[in-house]
């Protein structure tokens, strides 16, 4: 089959959503698919065995501030301008997309001759006003957690087949920390260190991490991966509870080369206060041996196994997240133990093969699948 990927953001963030576009597609062009991914101008391939074709378009932050749907939704529009016609013309079987905001330009692209079949995987609730219109353009309807496929079935009456994310274990695996990596990050060679890994935004919750650490042993160090816009106040925050020497940013790091960082580290915390329908970063950290804090919401309840691969936490009860980090750091036998779990269900539960699997079976069975009832 000839599947496309249909995503503007997939070529130039490096988030849950567009790792799941790069993986599931490598897995899917393993499985002997020829496989595209359409995105806009800027960033680089992650897989040469994956076409990337990008076009022009106008980012959300350019446009008005009535909203970040808003902004994301013209966005998208505007990106279709100029890779509509492509993907009319490209001859898919099958075209992929992950937002609601896509709705309509596959309604659009439907009138003008696309025949592939569609397929929206869910893994968020950016609804909006209109939505629901262009919902008869969709063909498969899937989502990366049951906590969302019901959020999603509630919305447009859809029944939504779970399909969870995954992770390459043999990439995110475990391995031996390097002394020249560790000192690059500013880590001392006894710290104990708890990790988080994604975008630097509010919701994220990472403040939480940073409240609790100045009452935790002074071992203990925080590895803050990734960027965003929340990064400034994130940096003031630390340095007003005198944390410059304990909190270290890392900034982005290549998805290759997130391994060797995590093997840096002895916990991953994910603090998030709002929504996630997911978790990646969860599972891969898993699959490098890794015990995961969380917060007990949305879809990370259906990946952690609180006492087993980890612990399911209140968001932002600075508190809880305190006493459960200076519990397990004091624990290295259950730490490994946890981390032991947490590799064997990645493997078990968790593989882009599996992933890509089902969706092939999907795309093979064809057809619409009926409303929910």
């Amino acid at each position: 089959m000839k599947i496309c990927f249909y995503n503007v953001t997939a070529s130039f963030i490096q988030g849950g959503l567009e790792t799941y576009c790069w993986e599931a597609g490598r897995a899917l062009a393993r499985r002997g698919h020829r496989v595209s991914i359409v995105a806009g101008l800027g960033g680089e391939p992650r897989h040469q065995e994956i076409e990337l074709l990008r076009f022009a378009f106008r980012r959300e932050q350019e446009w008005p501030d009535f909203g970040t749907r808003f902004r994301r939704l013209m966005e998208r529009l505007s990106f279709a301008r100029h890779s509509l016609a492509h993907l009319v013309s490209a001859g898919y079987d099958a075209v992929v997309v992950n937002k609601p905001f896509d709705f309509s330009i596959l309604w659009r692209a439907r009138r003008r001759g696309l025949a592939a079949q569609t397929v929206f995987r869910s893994g968020g609730t950016e609804f909006y006003l209109g939505d629901r219109y262009f919902a008869g353009s969709i063909d498969h309807w899937l989502s990366t957690s049951r906590y969302n496929a019901a959020q999603v079935e509630a919305r447009y009456g859809r029944r939504v087949q779970v399909v969870h994310n995954g992770v390459d274990v043999d990439r995110f695996k475990p391995i031996a920390r390097g002394t020249q990596l560790r000192q690059s990050l500013g880590l001392p060679g006894s710290a104990r260190v708890i990790a988080s890994v994604g975008r630097l935004v509010g919701w994220k919750g990472l403040r939480v991490i940073l409240e609790a650490l100045p009452q935790l042993p002074r071992e203990v160090h925080y590895l803050v991966v990734g960027e965003g816009p929340d990064e400034a106040r994130l940096r003031q925050q630390a340095a007003q509870l005198g944390l410059v020497e304990r909190v270290h940013f890392c900034g982005r790091i290549a998805h290759d080369e997130l391994p060797q960082v995590l093997a840096q580290a002895d916990i991953l915390v994910q603090p998030s206060l709002g929504e996630e329908s997911f978790g990646i970063t969860l599972v891969e950290a898993m699959a490098c041996a890794l015990p995961v804090l969380a917060s007990r919401q949305g879809g990370m309840s259906e990946i952690v196994l609180p006492g087993v691969t980890g612990e399911l936490l209140p968001p932002g009860e600075v508190g809880a997240w305190r006493e459960t980090i200076a519990q397990l750091s004091r624990q290295p036998d259950r730490m490994r133990a946890m981390g032991a779990a947490g590799r064997e269900r990645a493997v078990a539960e968790f593989t882009w093969a599996a992933n890509a699997a089902k969706l092939e079976r999907l795309l093979e069975e064809g057809g619409k699948p009926c409303a929910a009832s």
